[in-house]
């Protein structure tokens, strides 16, 4: 019985000598275009497969035609082709960078495009019959490698996108049960960061699922926008449940269950729509005991308690409020969108979900860029004007493929921007080696193609099942590469010999122009990006107004909004970094802590964004006005301190910090209590009201997560991380 790796890899060594067989019987121009599309496309499954095949022929179409206008606008200059190149890979780099779904359609869309103005520049013909040959040839591959699936061993994703979906809900639910346990109980938490990570995990299988099964089902397809729907709703109830744990800290004086009388039955009915979510998206129908509908549900804080609090414990309080209630409101979307999904009438309209974190709701806004995709994209762009240069003054071995190779690995290099481009070089040099060693060695003795179609299909054959990842894809393009397969075969081992020789040459030359934009080494990639991270929550603190009638113009909106991204997406970027550290070069900085310091991170961000939020609501305006002297200067305190961190990150000594900081919230504390008495009690009963303390809740949560970052920061060996270290 064969394994399933031993099916996949027969099928697609199959598909492989297929399309040379239909590609050389037909005589068309390159017949390894074809066999590229059957080697990059392969996957485990057939809807992964079409996916990405369709991906492969989206990028296709507009690299061609993006090449071929190329070259029609700049057939003489090379100086206005250079520009016109530069721009179409700055701009498919970028979109590659951005997108989550169609990455590899811009990859394709890019490189495609240095093919075509490299392969069509003898002449307009020339030209045309390329961009052609390249799209129906690609088209072939894809065609053929789908149906040997399809007939072949086919392995379907039949289900997958549901068994995502329910595992997801089931691992919200459960994180839900302890987060509440607790905050009602005050038990400690089993398996925090465990069950948070595979939550991040099953998120991202979801969006494969949905990509592989929607790409094979038509099911799935006609019901996409519920599942995206649904993965939308799960994605903000994972950052809900976060901003609810991670404030837990701030209702640490307060009897929850005393404050919000009605939160047993409140949890209650989360916990219902958790599971009732489960049975509807496991095709389980309701019971005669179950309800189908949710129950409306709010929580009131009890007038008795709330006379007992402090002011700032009170506005903790209001926070948690909020965030439960934004809970309850997201799992009330989520059982319609399986009902939808189960078959059910339901309104299938998208609601109007809470706006993403980062986000500016005050009227238009420009646009907001990544900075770190635009490095990637300008990293591209520069590696692809040097190489131009290399290969029009010096014209070293790769001769043309300086141009060509060099902007596509450095594509692929700004698409992995923590993996260093060194790591290419053993698998694409070794792969090389061995393909010309076929070359050489046995190609010379294949007299008809019975004999080449089995070469092809053992090379093939080879290549994936016993080897995967980037050794799978450096034998794929060596195979394909070094032994140059054409109609009128000729054989030159000098220019296989040189062709190994430039590619070497040409990974490491990457590796070397990834330092003219900044350093590739992961300790000083988190040490720039912390300071990023800083420089844009101490320009939010310092837009933070804290009372009533400031309207932002067009200029500070966008500058709001630019720096709201840059707070909520460092993180997860510092993360991706940490991972790539090499601790055994750093052994006073173990993962564990750049894990605590990426959470006392995350948590900033969670308090920030909620001060943010209280911020851009209407305030009562007596006491906005009343507490504003008090508020910039905890304001100002604040911000100087981001401001210190933003140039070096770990000077501020935690003791002092906590000191200044309680300092500063005592004060608050007594000035609220003083301007309340002075106030109509009324005031305090309106939306406006609760909006000011939720305002206040946001000032004591940023203030305990600076304390709490200063805490992480003290583990840190930071003298270590400044070190120049060879590696």
């Amino acid at each position: 019985m064969l394994s399933i790796k031993a099916k996949e890899a027969i099928k697609t060594a199959l598909a492989f000598v297929l399309v040379y067989a239909i590609a050389l019987q037909s005589g068309w121009m390159n017949p390894y275009w074809a066999a590229f599309a059957v080697a990059l496309i392969s996957l485990s499954t057939l809807g992964q497969s079409i996916n990405k095949g369709l991906n492969r022929m989206a990028g296709t179409i507009p690299g061609c035609i993006a090449g071929v206008a190329i070259l029609s606008l700049a057939p003489q200059s090379r100086y206005m082709f250079l520009l016109l190149a530069s721009g179409w890979i700055f701009f498919t780099t970028y979109m590659m960078l951005r997108s989550k779904n169609n990455a590899y359609m811009w990859n394709v869309a890019g490189f495609v495009c240095l093919i075509i103005t490299l392969a069509g520049s003898g002449s307009s013909e020339n030209l045309f019959e390329h961009a052609v040959y390249r799209t129906v040839e690609t088209a072939m591959g894809i065609v053929v490698y789908t149906l040997v699936n399809v007939f072949l061993w086919p392995q379907t994703n039949a289900g997958a996108i549901k068994k995502a979906a329910g595992a997801l809900v089931a691992t919200q639910a459960e994180r839900f049960r302890a987060t509440r346990a607790a905050m009602v109980d005050g038990s400690v938490m089993e398996q925090p960061l465990e069950l948070r990570t595979q939550e991040v995990k099953q998120l991202q299988q979801y969006t494969l699922a949905l990509q592989a099964e929607g790409s094979e089902s038509y099911e799935v397809k006609e019901f996409r926008h519920l599942w995206e729907r649904l993965y939308g709703l799960s994605t903000a109830v994972m950052e809900s449940l976060d901003r609810w744990q991670t404030g837990f800290s701030e209702l640490a004086r307060i009897d929850v269950n005393a404050a919000l009388p009605d939160l047993q039955s409140f949890f209650d009915e989360l916990e219902e729509r958790f599971a009732q979510t489960q049975r509807l998206l496991a095709g389980s129908p309701p019971g005669h005991e179950q309800r189908v509908m949710p129950l409306d549900i709010s929580l009131d804080i009890g007038d008795t308690a709330l006379h007992g609090l402090a002011h700032l414990d009170r506005a903790a309080l209001a926070v948690a409020k909020n965030e439960l209630e934004k809970l309850a409101a997201l799992t009330a979307e989520m059982i319609a969108c399986a009902r939808g999904l189960a078959g059910e009438p339901v309104d299938t309209r998208v609601p109007e979900l809470i706006p993403p974190a980062g986000t500016n709701s005050r009227g238009w806004n420009l646009p907001v860029f990544d900075l770190d995709y635009l490095r990637g994209a300008l990293f591209a762009v520069t590696t692809l004007v040097v190489t131009f240069f290399i290969w029009v003054f010096f014209d070293p071995p790769g001769h043309a493929g300086w141009y060509q190779f060099g902007a596509t690995a450095a594509m692929a290099v700004a698409g992995m921007q923590q993996m260093r481009a060194t790591m290419l070089v053993k698998p694409f040099a070794v792969a090389m080696a061995l393909g010309i060693a076929v070359y050489v060695l046995i190609m010379p003795q294949l007299s008809g193609f019975a004999e080449l179609g089995l070469l092809l299909f053992i090379c093939m054959f080879i290549n994936r099942y016993f080897f995967s990842g980037l050794a799978q894809l450096a034998g794929s393009i060596g195979i394909i590469n070094m032994i140059a397969i054409q109609n009128q075969q000729t054989y030159n081992f000098a220019a296989m010999a040189n062709s190994l020789l430039f590619t070497v040459v040409a990974l490491v030359f990457i590796f070397a122009m990834s330092y003219m934009l900044r350093s590739p080494r992961p300790e000083k990639a988190i040490l720039h990006l912390l300071r990023r991270f800083f420089r844009s929550a101490e320009f939010l603190i310092a837009r933070v107004a804290l009372e009533p009638g400031n309207t932002p113009s067009l200029l500070e909106r966008w500058k709001t909004a630019f720096y709201r991204y840059e707070l909520v997406t460092l993180p997860a970027k510092i993360a991706a970094w940490g991972k790539a550290i090499n601790h055994k070069l750093f052994p006073n900085n173990s993962p564990q802590q750049v894990a605590a310091l990426v959470t006392s991170l995350q948590t900033l961000v969670y308090r920030m964004e909620e001060l943010l939020e209280a911020d851009d609501r209407p305030q009562a305006e007596s006491l906005a006005r009343a507490m504003s002297e008090d508020a910039r200067s905890w304001r100002s305190g604040i911000e100087s301190i981001f401001g210190r961190w933003s140039s070096s990150p770990e000077t501020e000594p935690v003791a002092g910090l906590q000191e200044r900081l309680s300092r500063w919230l005592t004060r608050l504390e007594k000035q609220v209590g003083e301007v309340l008495e002075q106030v109509d009690t009324q005031t305090l009963g309106d939306r406006d009201g609760e909006n000011f303390f939720r305002l206040l809740g946001g000032v004591r949560g940023v203030s305990e997560a600076a304390v709490a970052y200063a805490g992480v920061a003290a583990t840190i060996d930071w003298e270590e991380l400044h070190e120049e270290v060879f590696q």
